[in-house]
């Protein structure tokens, strides 16, 4: 349990203990007796929700989206030199019943070059782009599904502190800046310039 959640089940511990102490010695008025069975009551609940936290939801929120996650930014591919690959996490939409999921959406955009090539010089348009989607898995993983690509549908990419890795070997090396030239003139995603 968290600190908060201890703070809160001490304190209806002891709001219902003194409810019950009090609701003996002073058994004469009505008053004191309804605030007692309404002190255990409220103090009951309160315990129950403090406990009730799920460990698994209070971990969701530990998940960052946007640049605070270590995922987000744009990547060198050693097998795509120079080509875009740009990768974003975003929080997920709420469930039907109200709840956030426990994982967050991953977005990677990226190009390949033109006519087959695997090394980029020039800047792709919008319609050249591709882009695959996936969730984090914790802090340093996610999964992706590259099957639009003709890959897996659920691809394990692991952050290793400088990079994304995949199961083959491939790393994508994160950059400290966000080259422009690697995106379409009209597109200004994340970042421009230094990070």
């Amino acid at each position: 349990m968290n600190r908060f959640t201890c703070t809160i089940a001490l304190l209806a511990s002891a709001s219902t203990a003194d409810a019950l102490v009090t609701n003996q010695s002073t058994s004469k008025h009505a008053f004191s007796d309804r605030r007692a069975f309404f002190g255990v009551i409220g103090g009951a609940a309160a315990a129950a929700v403090a406990v009730a936290a799920p460990p698994a939801a209070q971990a969701a929120g530990a998940i960052k989206t946007g640049p605070s996650n270590p995922f987000t930014g744009d990547y060198d591919d050693p097998n795509h030199p120079g080509c875009l690959r740009q990768v974003k996490v975003v929080g997920a939409p709420q469930k039907a019943d109200g709840s956030k999921p426990l994982y967050a959406n991953v977005e990677v955009v990226g190009y390949d070059g033109k006519g087959g090539s695997k090394t980029c010089t020039d800047r792709p348009t919008r319609d050249d782009l591709w882009k695959v989607t996936g969730k984090t898995k914790g802090k340093e993983e996610a999964f992706l599904d590259f099957s639009s690509k003709g890959g897996p549908s659920n691809l394990v990419a692991t952050w290793d502190g400088s990079g994304i890795v995949f199961p083959d070997g491939n790393k994508w090396t994160k950059l400290t800046y966000a080259p422009r030239d690697r995106r379409p003139k009209d597109m200004s995603t994340l970042s421009e310039g230094p990070l």
